[in-house]
């Protein structure tokens, strides 16, 4: 594929939740944008697409693989046994370039693996020095799932503007969770109306979540979601 990448694996590490960090070294610069995603290229697969989980400026790309699927365990297999991966070019519009420029609150809203793409974003904004307020709402079933919590912890702790609400809604439906993610952001958020926000999560998640906030008062060109793209609603 023209202006592919190859990475070598640098480490694969099993994370609690079943979920496995990835980390790639590319044998030459592979430039993106926090938030956006890559492809991997392996013959015999489709669709291999992973939000990268690193900030720009790491010497590795970070992806984080949910374990427990088929395809993502052989996955898993093929890195370890083959050492390297073709990696195709960056992706994605779900970047902070992509809003509009200002220093409203930005929430950031992860269920699961979604909190690879907050990572990303969280850990470019204190590379940058960025004062803004950021909000992190991140929900999962279970504690295990929230597998990098103590990072996200740590970012809260040491940065006075970066704030977490991890939620667990253990033994309930999906649409409790969305729920449980609505009100903890409308008890912390009076003023939707200033707010920015990235959701990353499935399409059900997404779509409910976007209803609501702009029901509060988002706008709806301050609120993004690789989702958008990939998973597009249909036009009534």
């Amino acid at each position: 594929m023209p202006n592919s990448t190859i990475a070598t694996v640098h480490d694969l590490k099993l994370m609690s939740g079943k979920v496995w960090q990835v980390l790639l070294k590319p044998l030459e610069p592979y430039p993106f944008e926090a938030g956006q995603f890559t492809e991997l290229l392996i013959e015999g697969y489709q669709y291999l697409y992973f939000t990268i989980a690193s900030a720009p400026n790491s010497p590795c790309i970070e992806l984080h693989v949910q374990g427990g699927t088929e395809t993502n365990d052989q996955l898993i297999e093929h890195l370890r046994q083959h050492g390297s991966v073709e990696l195709a070019p960056a992706g994605g519009r779900c970047i902070l370039p992509s809003l509009p420029t200002e220093q409203s609150p930005l929430l950031l809203i992860a269920s699961g693996t979604g909190f690879s793409q907050v990572k990303s974003i969280v850990e470019d904004c204190i590379d940058r020095h960025c004062n803004r307020q950021i909000h992190i709402y991140w929900a999962s079933y279970k504690l295990s799932q929230l597998y990098m919590l103590e990072k996200a912890e740590a970012w809260a702790d040491q940065h006075p503007n970066i704030h977490l609400a991890a939620l667990i809604s253990e033994h309930s439906h999906w649409e409790d969770n969305h729920q449980m993610l609505l009100h903890s952001i409308l008890s912390e958020q009076s003023a939707l109306k200033s707010a920015q926000a990235i959701i990353c999560g499935s399409p059900k998640m997404v779509y409910t979540l976007f209803d609501s906030l702009i029901e509060k008062g988002c706008r709806e060109q301050h609120i993004l979601s690789d989702v958008f793209d990939f998973a597009p609603r249909e036009s009534s």
